[in-house]
């Protein structure tokens, strides 16, 4: 590992890192929730769970609503006594929402942006956060079918006991889950270039200082490969703890992100919906176990092309294309879209258990001939 890790590797991928953050991941960092009215919509939920905690019955849900009322009040008595409202002759939400500023009407759309886009003025935008929320718990139970693709009897009795069990009265938001998917792609992203930069001169090396025939003249020398082998792994271990070491870190300031850590993910306002009834704990452990498991495939994968590539040149021709794939078709079945209920249960597993089994298969066939190479070879 010492080998893998030299001062000149270790400033190469630092730098990379913090390019690769500054570039794709320090944007969700700073702008979460991201837009409007999710912005609005965020505060909303948190003020909802600070009130009423993870999960919202009727009769709290009904308070809710009264709230909503009370700030539509709130905002109609802005209207009455707001002149760019008294000159438009708005005076009631209703009115306001129905107003179309898409027709030729350049008072409705200058009031529109008056009440939108003034920076003194949140209120309009917090009334459709809130209404967001309103429409959907009331729509919690029927959703789910409403957004099924197919008859699977698998996943309708999946959607069935998500209902039965209550789970879709809790309030974790979409937000979240989809802040949280977005930077993971990006740090599943990075960790399997820095694994692949690390390890991939753990043969390619030896085979250019041309020490693999003195290698293969004796028998420690020839286990040498097993020993690289988990080397490699090894490094991708640490290479990935460092690399969410730093991303937790960052996350863990986002704000209000630990009100929800034990909410289920399977909630009124988050979509789509999963296999199982994680809390966002669990589900983040699930992710990170399982970029584990990828960085190790990777690993392997990395040290297979260093065996067979004669030069520098004929490395990174092997693991373009394997970039490419790990990173852009099979990024949603390995990592975006993990445990998905509108995929196939077991589609996840065999998709891992396919890609280990054919990175394992590679190595032991270069291991065997490692084993039993001909000095003359």
């Amino acid at each position: 590992m010492k080998k893998l890790f030299s001062l000149k590797m270790i400033v190469l991928v630092s730098v990379l890192n913090v390019l690769f953050y500054l570039m794709y991941i320090q944007f969700y960092f700073e702008h979460f929730a991201n837009g409007r009215p999710d912005k609005d919509t965020y505060k909303v939920v948190i003020e909802m769970q600070q009130q009423y905690g993870l999960e919202l019955d009727e009769a709290e849900f009904v308070q809710f609503k009264q709230s909503y009322h009370e700030r539509v009040q709130e905002a109609e008595q802005f209207m009455h006594d707001d002149p760019q409202f008294m000159k438009a002759g708005i005076s009631t939400y209703e009115a306001f929402r129905e107003m179309d500023v898409f027709i030729d009407n350049k008072e409705w759309d200058e009031l529109n942006s008056y009440a939108m886009f003034n920076p003194g003025i949140d209120l309009f935008w917090e009334l459709q956060g809130r209404a967001y929320l309103i429409e959907n718990y009331e729509r919690r139970l029927e959703r789910p079918y409403a957004n099924l693709s197919n008859e699977d009897a698998a996943t309708l009795q999946r959607m069935d006991e998500m209902v039965a069990s209550g789970t879709l009265n809790t309030i974790f938001p979409s937000m979240i889950y989809g802040n949280f998917k977005n930077v993971m792609f990006y740090v599943y992203a990075i960790s399997i270039i820095s694994i692949l930069l690390i390890v991939s001169p753990i043969f390619l090396r030896d085979r250019r200082s041309r020490v693999v025939h003195l290698q293969h003249a004796s028998r420690i020398g020839r286990s040498l490969f097993r020993s690289k082998l988990i080397a490699a792994m090894l490094s991708a271990v640490l290479i990935i703890t460092l690399q969410l070491g730093c991303f937790f870190l960052l996350y863990s300031q986002q704000p209000g992100i630990d009100l929800f850590y034990d909410a289920p993910i399977n909630s009124a306002f988050n979509f789509p919906y999963f296999w199982y009834d994680l809390t966002f704990v669990q589900f983040m452990m699930l992710t990170v176990a399982i970029l584990y498991v990828l960085g190790l495939i990777t690993a392997l994968a990395a040290a297979f092309f260093s065996s067979i590539s004669a030069n520098y040149m004929a490395l990174v021709a092997l693991q373009i294309p394997y970039i490419y794939l790990i990173t852009q078709p099979l990024s949603r079945v390995l990592i975006e879209e993990l445990i998905m209920l509108y995929r196939p249960k077991y589609v996840q597993p065999l998709a891992y258990g396919l890609f280990f089994a054919i990175v394992a298969g590679l190595l032991a066939y270069r291991w065997h001939r490692e084993r039993k190479g001909d000095l003359l070879l």
